[in-house]
């Protein structure tokens, strides 16, 4: 079988991860691909938190490889396994016991500037309020009067749109999610809508205001500018060993079952 493996070269807790890995694979008989080679690779290993993981598999979206993420990070959410454990996860690979959870990808545009996120794209700003104009496939749909608004994938329920105030969503269910930001007034609920529906964030005033995408790249963004967001091109597959993985990580996260009732 070969496998790819990518990492970001900074972290010497990957770097280390790779090179037993690397040995693994080899003792195995299995083959490593490189970079370049990924296209050919069966699984993609990525090693690092969820930020690695997002960021690389969105980048290599197109080649439609399954990656799976080993944990050297914090939170690792959406990784299949912690770190300590590469050695079985590597086994399960090999073995071809794999769980695979396709995930849709969001693409945004703004004039003819194109982007492409896996959790989110948000525009909001910094300092002051900012008043934002919603539609749904050109039709009126929101008034936001706030920090901004987050439209998200089904991926990032679990990430800055649960922190607003959005619920969370099975990853099985494709759509789009529109969580408004701090809303001056009555609360305005995060609706879900279909994953073919096209929303458009109209800049109607404010300033300091950004486009930001799955938390890492910033963009200025000015009024009267328009953001289109949409169902990307491509899906993303994330590959795990426990069919039941996203319930179980809500569980070992988040303390669902052992929260405390009143």
């Amino acid at each position: 079988m070969k496998l790819g493996i990518v990492y970001k070269t900074e972290s010497k807790k990957a770097e280390v991860l790779f090179s037993q890995i690397k040995d693994y694979l080899k003792i195995k008989g299995h083959e490593l691909v490189g970079e370049k080679r990924l296209k050919e690779a069966k699984y993609i290993l990525s090693l690092g938190g969820d930020g690695t993981l997002i960021h690389m598999s969105c980048e290599f979206a197109s080649i439609g490889v399954p990656f799976v993420g080993i944990n050297t990070g914090n939170l690792g959410f959406l990784t299949a396994i912690e770190a300590e454990n590469w050695q079985e996860a590597v086994d399960k690979i090999l073995a071809d016991e794999v769980f695979i959870s396709k995930r849709i990808i969001l693409d945004a545009k703004v004039g003819k500037d194109e982007f492409r996120a896996i959790n989110e794209v948000v525009i909001k700003s910094l300092y002051r309020v900012v008043e934002l104009e919603v539609k749904v496939n050109d039709e009126e749909f929101l008034k936001i009067t706030g920090d901004g608004v987050i439209i998200s994938s089904q991926t990032g329920s679990t990430a800055y749109s649960l922190s607003a105030g959005g619920p969370i969503v099975d990853p099985d269910l494709d759509c789009l999610l529109i969580t408004p930001i701090n809303p001056i007034g009555l609360p305005i609920p995060s609706v879900v809508i279909s994953p073919e529906d096209v929303v458009q964030v109209g800049i109607k005033k404010g300033e300091d205001i950004s486009l930001v995408i799955d938390g890492q790249e910033h963009t200025k963004l000015t009024a009267e500018q328009i953001v289109s967001v949409s169902r990307g091109k491509y899906n993303v597959s994330f590959g795990y060993f426990d069919k039941h993985q996203f319930l179980k990580s809500l569980n070992a996260k988040f303390g669902l079952a052992s929260r405390l009732t009143v």
